[in-house]
């Protein structure tokens, strides 16, 4: 028979890494595996010739001497059979995690989903969470503290947050029923691993704690001061450290973060860092000029109305808006007058109308005739 070209029959090339030789047998072991290929001898001795070709050139001692001694048309030196495998050939063969291949349960265990041993658990942070909270539109400019009572979690005092105790019974293993091994065969081929869940002692040392049932976390009302800076908005969030939801197996808890949802008000509203609101001046004022008194943040101040306003002017009072949250002072508050008419419903008011009225049709005809 003539000899075979290992690298050739994993689709390598002389110079592959250790990772690319791995990939290679993995991908042709899950095609010709015979728990895959049940009844099929060419797919069974394919198998055979890459699990081989894969053993040689996996371990660092054995691709040297095959490098040196065998070639492409030369075969390696090593005796009929195939190493790492007892039986002679065409016989059936097993294969376990502790033979000479060492490794070859792990890809086993990649290509079927089984472990070799258990999975590594480590601690994780918890999960954030979010609360929400109502306050008034100047508490939200102003600022406050206040006192809050949440839900939330903390890691179960039992287990210390790892989800399991230890075991006093040291129950035999149900999945390996104690013997600490898992056996498997395809075709014609038998192999061995370590049993994952007891991590191949054939006892369960550890027990799911009761206290938690296994999710290594416990309920608990937090109760927290909560410090509101001025400024916030609607869609503000407040974080505070370490008051999320509990860590799993002894990892940190995640953080709590307070959004804010603010009220409206019945007479300022909110453009970023400026408050707007409007004021009634009566006719006369807004015709002749006047000063008025309107509401801010900070008590009554008195603004000067123009001789001639129009409805719907504005008016800027400085340094009277909303504080910044980066810093570096307040907006404005902005003053949106609108001229209210008078009723004249009242004979009074309405000669004096008459008279104006007459005043403005007076001032237009001089208008024209000027050509002004």
């Amino acid at each position: 028979m003539p000899p075979v070209d290992y690298y050739q029959l994993l689709g390598v090339g002389r110079k592959a890494r250790p990772a690319e030789i791995k990939k290679a047998y993995k991908r042709l072991a899950r095609k010709c595996h015979p728990d895959l290929n049940p009844g099929n001898r060419s797919a069974e001795e394919r198998f055979k010739q890459i699990t081989e070709a894969y053993e040689v050139l996996s371990d660092p001692e054995k691709r040297r001497r095959y490098d040196q001694i065998g070639t492409a048309a030369q075969g390696p030196s090593f005796p009929s059979g195939f190493p790492g495998f007892g039986g002679e050939p065409g016989g059936d063969f097993a294969y376990s995690s502790a033979g000479p291949g060492g490794g070859f349960s792990d890809i086993f265990a990649e290509i079927f989903g089984e472990g070799a041993a258990p999975r590594t658990r480590e601690p994780r942070t918890g999960e954030d969470r979010v609360h929400l909270i109502r306050i008034g539109f100047l508490e939200a400019i102003r600022g406050l503290t206040t006192a809050l009572q949440i839900e939330g979690e903390e890691a179960c005092g039992e287990c210390a947050g790892t989800g399991v105790v230890p075991s006093s019974r040291s129950p035999v293993c149900t999945d390996c029923q104690g013997t600490g091994r898992i056996e498997r065969t395809g075709g014609r081929i038998r192999f061995s691993s370590a049993c994952r869940r007891c991590g191949g002692t054939g006892k369960l040392a550890e027990e799911t704690c009761r206290r938690c049932g296994g999710s290594g976390k416990a309920g608990r009302l937090h109760k927290i001061q909560v410090r509101i800076p001025p400024g916030v908005d609607t869609g503000s969030r407040v974080r505070i450290p370490g008051k999320g939801g509990a860590g799993a197996l002894g990892g940190p808890p995640g953080d709590l973060f307070i959004q804010i949802q603010v009220d409206s008000h019945p007479f300022f509203s909110r453009a970023g860092n400026q408050i707007l609101c409007t004021v009634p001046i009566s006719f006369s004022e807004a015709a002749l000029g006047s000063k008025v008194e309107v509401p801010t943040l900070d008590g009554p101040a008195t603004i000067r109305i123009p001789p001639g306003t129009q409805s719907g002017q504005k008016i800027r009072l400085r340094g009277k808006g909303v504080p910044s949250l980066r810093g570096g002072g307040r907006g404005d508050q902005i003053v949106e007058v609108r001229v209210v008419t008078p009723d004249a419903r009242d004979e009074r008011v309405r000669s004096l109308l008459r008279q104006l009225a007459e005043m403005d049709r007076t001032d237009l005809r001089g208008h024209l005739e000027s050509g002004s």
